[in-house]
């Protein structure tokens, strides 16, 4: 899997392809954890490019979502984990997995970006 980060002022970006499975998911979340041991608690994973993903690349998504969600920075504001660009195989899987209503999913990167 490859993943490129792009940091924007309030978002931070990160660009997921290839596999995500339980050899490589571990990446992710190492590089999810950097972002939050930062203090960066809004992230939006591009997946446009993602091919395939697996159990324990879910449970990376769904305990990042967690913790982001439990960061507060105002009342009103917080942090979250936002999908964009989810391919047509892997929103089957998010579907089948109930993680469709977990997760706020984009089909634009911009907007995705912008939704902080």
């Amino acid at each position: 899997m490859k993943i490129e980060h792009r940091r924007f002022n309030r978002v931070d970006l990160l660009e997921v392809a290839g596999r995500m499975d339980a050899a490589t998911s571990l990446e992710l979340k190492r590089q999810i954890e950097a972002l939050f041991e930062a203090g960066r608690y809004r992230i939006v994973l591009d997946c446009a490019k993602l091919e395939y993903v697996s159990s324990p690349g879910l449970r990376v998504l769904i305990e990042a979502r967690k913790k982001a969600r439990n960061w507060k920075f105002t009342d009103l504001e917080g942090g979250d984990i936002r999908i964009a660009n989810l391919p047509p195989r892997i929103k089957e899987v998010f579907d089948l997995t109930g993680f469709t209503a977990l997760f706020d999913l984009y089909n634009d990167t911009v907007a995705a970006v912008g939704s902080f």
